[in-house]
């Protein structure tokens, strides 16, 4: 009897010691998903540049490189900030190129469908200088300032944290000192692919 009642004890207060770690036990922690557009991200994107008018004419074809960050507002709107340089090379019989930098804000109004894509527009305003290289006389170009406005409109996809997108972008010159000989001296133009992260 004696016994009988000390093994009950004992597996009584075995039991009792072993439930707390039974409870500790760490539960499996769920997925969060990926963050979408309303979370900030940066982007770089390289694409294709042309300028109109007198420019135009003096450059050829270019390409650009870029890295932005973007900032979301509210629901729907969010702005980009960042850098964009692009290299135009001069038209025959030229040998050189017109090189651009630039930093610039970019305000972006657009809903989300279906949870992924993202068609959007876009304004806003930004400075760039320009240097032309190399610098002889046959060159049509100095070195300058330009203000700019950009106007954009493209379609941005995300899946997993991961954006893609098109987009092309107008670049309005409001003032301008690189090319003192050009009463007319043209915009940007330019298209681009883009690729990045939200987190």
């Amino acid at each position: 009897m004696n016994r009988r009642c000390g093994w009950g004890t004992g597996t009584l207060a075995a039991a009792l010691l072993a439930s707390p770690a039974v409870a500790e036990t760490p539960r499996a922690v769920k997925a969060q998903p990926a963050p979408g557009f309303g979370a900030s991200g940066l982007t770089v994107r390289s694409g294709v540049t042309t300028w109109s008018g007198n420019v135009g004419r003096e450059t050829g074809v270019g390409a650009f490189l870029a890295l932005l960050g973007e900032v979301p507002i509210v629901s729907g709107v969010g702005l980009e900030l960042g850098y964009e340089g692009s290299a135009n090379g001069y038209a025959e019989p030229r040998r050189g190129t017109l090189w651009r930098h630039n930093g610039g804000l970019l305000a972006k109004v657009g809903p989300t469908l279906f949870s992924q894509w993202k068609p959007f527009i876009g304004a806003g305003a930004g400075v760039s200088y320009f240097h032309p290289t190399p610098m002889d006389v046959g060159t049509a170009f100095e070195k300058g300032w330009g203000a700019e406005v950009p106007l954009a409109a493209g379609l941005e996809y995300r899946y997993s944290g991961v954006t893609a997108g098109l987009r092309a972008t107008y670049r309005v010159l409001v003032a301008r000192d690189f090319a003192p000989s050009s009463a007319d001296v043209g915009n940007l133009f330019s298209a681009d692919l883009s690729l990045g992260a939200r987190f």
